[in-house]
């Protein structure tokens, strides 16, 4: 093999913290002192950086629960756990001690999701798939779990501390695409591989040369695509969590890029994207799996009994397989059992799934948006009035000393109508307002005034529309019977979520009338105010007061300026939508059931009521009531997919298996379509030098889910190597492994499956030597990240105490100098 690259870190990472993506040929390295993860190309080169930093203020939340009171040694494996690419590259999992998963967008470096792995609060209709509901269930070939089987926690999930262990990000394809797929793939000849499809998100009517479905191109087609993309929102502030509307980079990248992620976009592959992330349980209360789809969508957390070491999926295959660890009572070694988790819901609701996964998630993040839009007119508005209000309390409280009726509305009418200005009212406006001053408030009122019509018209108005456009069609999909009842859609509560969108959209409309109402006001009142404080600030009599006020030709403004004196001034029409100072008024409650006619009709008609006293929902109430509905919805779908999942125990590992130096890899049969096997290779505890192999044939049984039967074995010794460690599987004929001989170190490269004619070394192949057991620099190799891709297989070796790694291609002829590549150089950070 040849060296590509060497890079020698500025700062130390974590060996067994390194994250490699095949797509895009990126490194993600977690440095553990500022808990900085950096995404680097293979040349050094770095792309963007994430500081990951523990919240110690104590509070506890919805994103933090209890990751302060770890002990010593958990403390010590530091605060970022595990990382994982979605397969295409384009966004990177960062799972971190306190429960919380953020998903980072690789085009913008910004964190797109924050996610919570704290899992609901179990109940008898939710059941979790723990093996205890399992057992009566239990396929043929695989035997009754010896794990613990509680299906209710030992404590509340409210307050157990659960930590990340390991994540795992596939896609898995719903029939009957799945079935057309692999038999275009292994046709004789093909060029087409999975790398193709999974890692660039090609045209697969093209690519596979489909036949044509109509009702799949229609239940493609997608109207989003024609409206006018969303606006950017105005940057949150240093620190802000949610800031990823704030570039028109990561606006796209979250509603416009559809077609590159491959939900939701004509001829896309018809899959579901799977993040599964293993949480151990800090309590000793079991451990369990936390699933979401789609990136964000949350399916909830299924009891599993043992810290998940490892996990492995395939897009054929709707079943998820887990290596978990479980400490016994009176052994000084845990046991490792192999635990198949059966996605269900997938092949249940065959194409379906992609589509309303896809529009659940779009629907999440327009929630996301709106509520953001909202807040920020919130603040906008309350910051903006602030100096007005300061003015307005002194001029009424130096009026009110001569007369308790008299305040500046009387004055200003009075000024206006008469032409005669107090003269404590003249001193507030020209020694304490003044020239300054107005400028202030006019550009605090104007520019928010413009700010709440902008982001009214050009971001809440447009995403309320999306919505709709959303919830039609998940309205079409919970009005079809054979769809509604698997994918968990109440065609009633979509009905509900779409009358709050419509009453969202009528309390923007009249904002946007009345903010325009009062930008012309105010407009008129400020002009009013400016010219009335210049000629107060002359001298009584003099020449150039009589020429101002004999210019003065707003007199057609001045019923404009008594408008906005009399009403505006004093309470500003946005904060009847915003809420008074900004905070939400209790003006209105909502009611919690709604009557015969609906949500939208019972508004409709308070709207119409000519009843000056009618009071409307704020804002903030109606984004509130949103969001309860939605999560309903959601958690309406994710406890239905909950109830399809199926975890049952597969066979115990080998004692002497290290679940450490462990590799695992779902092979598809070349003949047989319903076959696969499932290879589970670990170095040997007792004899380092030694591999165990575990394969687990599954034959795919029509609908009924998978058949499995087991073997294991010990694979031929390498000659000389005294220890074995780490290994990895290349791709479904090829694995490699990281060997110590007595000397150097080496890798070496065997089959997967060998044939009967095996050499002399029984299938064993040098393929590159560290001399003196180091790579550049003096680094001393420990663990193997290899990618399989084809025309792309590479290695990167990573160095003992994470200062750098080395990079190799796997396809350099074998015959070239295996110590070191010709004119190779090492590329620093």
């Amino acid at each position: 093999m040849h060296q590509i690259a060497a890079r020698i870190l500025p700062d130390p990472c974590r060996p067994n913290l390194m994250a490699y993506c095949p797509t895009m040929d990126l490194v993600a390295t977690v440095t553990p002192k500022s808990e900085q993860v950096d995404v680097s190309r293979l040349n050094g080169q770095r792309v963007f950086g994430a500081a990951f930093e523990e919240e110690d203020d104590g509070k506890g939340n919805a994103e933090s629960d209890g990751g302060n009171n770890r002990d010593e040694s958990e403390a010590a494996k530091g605060f970022v756990r595990a990382l994982t690419w979605r397969r295409d590259g384009q966004i990177l999992a960062v799972a971190c001690a306190d429960g919380s998963v953020s998903l980072v967008n690789a085009f913008t470096g910004k964190i797109a999701h924050r996610l919570s792995t704290r899992p609901r609060l179990p109940n008898s209709s939710s059941a979790t798939g723990s093996f205890t509901s399992s057992q009566p269930r239990s396929q043929p070939g695989m035997r009754s779990s010896s794990l613990r089987s509680s299906s209710i926690p030992t404590s509340s999930p409210e307050t157990r501390s659960f930590t990340p262990s390991c994540l795992s990000w596939t896609t898995h394809f719903t029939p009957p695409t799945s079935l057309l797929m692999r038999a275009r793939i292994d046709q004789p000849g093909s060029q087409i591989t999975l790398d193709h499809i999974l890692g660039h998100r090609p045209d697969m009517d093209k690519l596979l040369t489909l036949k044509a479905d109509l009702p799949r191109e229609l239940s493609t087609l997608d109207v989003e695509a024609s409206l006018p993309k969303l606006a950017t929102l105005p940057p949150r502030g240093v620190g802000a969590d949610d800031d990823v509307f704030s570039s028109r980079t990561s606006v796209d990248a979250v509603f416009h890029g559809h077609g590159a992620t491959g939900a939701g976009a004509a001829g896309a592959v018809d899959g579901v994207d799977a993040l599964l992330i293993g949480l151990h349980d800090d309590n000793g209360d079991g451990c369990a799996v936390h699933l979401r789809i789609f990136d964000s969508f949350e399916i909830g957390t299924v009891d599993v009994g043992g810290k998940v070491l490892r996990m492995e999926c395939h897009p054929y295959l709707s079943t998820a397989f887990l290596v978990v660890e479980e400490s016994r009572r009176g052994q000084d070694r845990p046991a490792l059992h192999l635990v198949s988790l059966d996605l269900s819901f997938i092949p249940q609701t065959s194409r379906n799934l992609p589509l309303m996964a896809g529009k659940a998630t779009q629907l999440g993040n327009l929630l996301r948006y709106i509520s953001q839009v909202q807040m920020q007119l919130a603040a906008e508005v309350k910051a903006a009035f602030d100096l007005p209000a300061r003015f307005l309390r002194n001029i009424d409280e130096s009026l009110a000393e001569k007369d308790n009726q008299a305040d500046f509305v009387y004055a200003a009418h009075h000024l206006a109508v008469t032409g005669d200005c107090d003269a404590r009212f003249r001193e507030w406006l020209v020694d304490e307002v003044g020239e300054r001053g107005l400028k202030r408030w006019e550009k605090a009122v104007g520019d928010c005034l413009d700010v709440v019509r902008r982001m009214t018209s050009e971001c809440l108005m447009p995403a309320l529309e999306r919505c709709l456009v959303v919830l039609s069609r998940l309205d079409g999909l919970a009005r079809f019977g054979p769809a509604s009842s698997r994918l968990g859609l109440d065609a009633n509560m979509v009905r509900k979520v779409m009358e709050t969108v419509d009453v969202l959209a009528l309390v923007a409309e009249d904002l946007l009338l009345d903010v325009g109402v009062e930008i012309k006001e105010f407009a008129a009142f400020i002009k009013w105010l400016k010219w009335e404080c210049e000629v107060e600030a002359l001298e009584e009599g003099s020449e150039r007061a009589e020429e101002l006020r004999e210019s003065w030709t707003g007199e057609a403004e001045l019923k404009t300026v008594l408008d906005y004196v009399g009403g505006a001034i004093k309470e500003s029409r946005v904060k009847r939508y915003t809420g008074r100072d900004g905070e939400e008024q209790p003006n209105i409650s909502l009611p919690e059931n709604d009557t015969d006619a609906g949500f939208y009709a019972d508004f409709t008609k308070r709207r119409k009521a000519t009843n000056k006293d009618k009071k409307t929902p704020t804002l903030g109430q109606l984004v509130e009531r949103l969001q309860k509905q939605c999560e309903a919805v959601f958690g309406q779908i994710a406890e239905t997919f909950r109830k399809s999942i199926l975890a049952s125990h597969v066979l115990e590992l080998p004692g002497r298996c290290d679940g450490e130096r462990m590799d695992l890899r779902i092979i598809p049969d070349e003949n047989d379509a319903t076959l696969s096997r499932l290879f589970i290779l670990s170095t040997d505890r007792e004899e380092r030098g030694r591999l165990r192999q575990a394969v687990v044939t599954l034959r795919q049984d029509g609908g009924k889910g998978l058949k499995s039967t087991t073997s294991s074995s010990v694979l031929p010794a390498l000659p000389e190597v005294t220890e074995i460690v780490d290994v990895k599987f290349v791709d479904d004929t090829v694995f490699l492994v990281l060997a110590r001989t007595a000397a150097e170190m080496g890798i070496y490269a065997r089959y997967v499956m060998p044939n009967a004619r095996e050499d002399g070394e029984q299938g064993w192949e040098v393929r590159h030597i560290f001399e003196d057991g180091k790579m550049e620099a003096g680094m001393k190799p420990v663990r193997l990240e290899v990618n399989g891709r084809v025309g792309r297989r590479i290695a990167a070796v990573i160095e003992e105490a994470g200062m750098g790694y080395v990079v190799l291609d796997l396809d350099a002829d074998v015959g070239n100098d295996q110590t070191k590549g010709t004119g190779d150089e090492i590329m620093t950070g």
